[in-house]
């Protein structure tokens, strides 16, 4: 019942909207580490001032080296119907050191010429590539261990000279053997 001019003698509801004082605390805590957790790593992650840091770049390594040309024994299979082809490739490739196995016809072959080497014998094959200008690398398991196929193909046009031969070389040592060069931001 009420009262005229007096309104409703009920309490007074409380406001939905009211904050527990344990979530105001737990967000003045999220604030303070959160700025703490700044400010030390403002603290600890630049140098005096200046001052310049240097870091490493971390350079991947190729997984083989060019194996010494001495050590490279080598199939040339002739794919193309210039005759002879195979022949004058392999005397040029015997005066430079390679060990020559066998001298023949191959299947008939387009595109680029092909050094097939067996699993884990890139090295070789690396060796003979300086060779070749264009060449392209095949891991084959049907391969005889111990020696590379080079497979002469219609995209054959020449050995290297030997001024190009001893470019592509110091190119695969050096890439197998990089220094390291300093970058401007750190790798993690």
């Amino acid at each position: 019942m009420t009262i005229l001019g007096s309104g409703d003698l009920a309490p007074r509801r409380r406001s939905r909207h009211r904050r527990s004082p344990y979530v105001v605390a737990l967000l003045v805590l999220a604030l303070a580490a959160g700025g703490g957790w700044y400010g030390w790593r403002a603290w600890h992650d630049t140098a005096p001032p200046g001052s310049k840091l240097a870091f490493l770049c971390v350079t991947p390594v190729p997984e083989a080296s060019p194996a010494p040309v001495k050590q490279v024994k080598v199939a040339v299979l002739n794919g193309t119907t210039t005759v002879g082809l195979a022949h004058i490739v392999a005397g040029t490739l015997t005066r430079r050191g390679f060990a020559i196995v066998k001298v023949g016809n191959g299947t008939a072959a387009t595109g680029a010429p092909r050094i097939a080497y067996a699993p884990g014998e890139i090295a070789r094959a690396l060796t003979l590539a300086e060779q070749v200008p264009g060449a392209t690398l095949y891991e084959l398991s049907t391969q005889r261990p111990g020696q590379v196929e080079l497979r002469i193909s219609t995209g054959f046009k020449r050995l290297a000279t030997l001024t190009e031969a001893k470019a592509a070389r110091d190119r695969d040592l050096a890439a197998t053997s990089p220094s390291p060069a300093p970058c401007s931001t750190p790798t993690p």
